[in-house]
């Protein structure tokens, strides 16, 4: 793994206000790499592109369901940074709601924010990235998304579209030289995460799931999961067979889930 493979590279961080994004900017930034920092808080990606000690990075407001603002937006970062090497995807809507009891609007707002905006951000920078025949897609899953569990809907759909969709893309994409990665967190101490009123196993912190995220950006595996002592856990419970598999979620898995 080569650490320092982000170094005088340009990232596009969309959904680097909070959480998980915040943190990983901040890895990025002392990793070297030039970044275009993305979320709605203008503010807060004023007081981010501060902290960071470096005044080449570009503070891009975006609100990501609004596809002409992610094509403004990317074209700004190319003129301002030039080619962009990385696109990181991890803005996200959660709120946790039962299939019996639906927000219709806020469901709409995470399908818009989770799913929606991920096909907006790839139709906008594929074109370049092929042209090029290099560049780096990484599209934010979740653990939620690997089975469908009690109360996890209608998020949880999202992300496992969300894994559909980064396995297509880096299907088709491969032979164009563009390299696509799947980022599937566990529990992260996050706003998202702080909307849940259970208890999350193994719990990380953003600074935590950051350096992992950045060391798997840089490595070679499709699928970045963390952590592993629990991400495994969920895989083994999606490989088992639906009679098992339904059991077990009876028995075992708590009634609510996020990410």
């Amino acid at each position: 793994m080569n650490k320092n493979v982000f170094a005088g590279k340009t990232v596009w961080l969309i959904g680097a206000s909070t959480g998980i994004g915040r943190a990983l900017a901040l890895e990025l930034s002392r990793r070297g790499a030039r970044l275009a920092l993305s979320a709605r808080n203008r503010s807060a990606l004023d007081a981010l592109a501060e902290e960071t000690g470096r005044t080449e990075h570009v503070v891009l407001p975006l609100d990501v369901t609004d596809g002409a603002g992610i094509r403004a937006a990317f074209a700004t970062a190319e003129a301002q940074l030039g080619a962009i090497d990385h696109v990181i995807l991890l803005s996200a809507s959660y709120t946790p709601m039962a299939l019996s009891a639906l927000d219709m609007p806020k469901v709409s707002e995470m399908i818009s924010t989770n799913l929606g905006a991920a096909f907006d951000v790839i139709d906008t920078v594929l074109p370049a990235m092929r042209a090029r025949r290099s560049g780096q897609i990484a599209l934010c899953g979740s653990v939620a998304g690997y089975v469908g569990l009690p109360n996890g809907q209608p998020y949880s759909a999202t992300k496992a579209a969300i894994m559909n969709l980064a396995q297509s893309l880096r299907a088709e994409e491969a032979a164009h030289g563009i390299d696509v990665r799947l980022i599937s967190p566990g529990f992260v101490r996050t706003p998202l995460t702080d909307k849940n009123d259970f208890a999350m196993p193994a719990m990380m912190t953003p600074e935590d799931a950051a350096r992992r995220l950045a060391d798997g950006l840089a490595g070679r595996s499709f699928e970045i999961h963390f952590p592993r002592r629990f991400t495994y856990v969920m895989k083994a419970l999606a490989c088992l067979p639906y009679r098992l598999y339904f059991a077990a979620v009876r028995r075992f898995v708590p009634a609510k889930t996020g990410h």
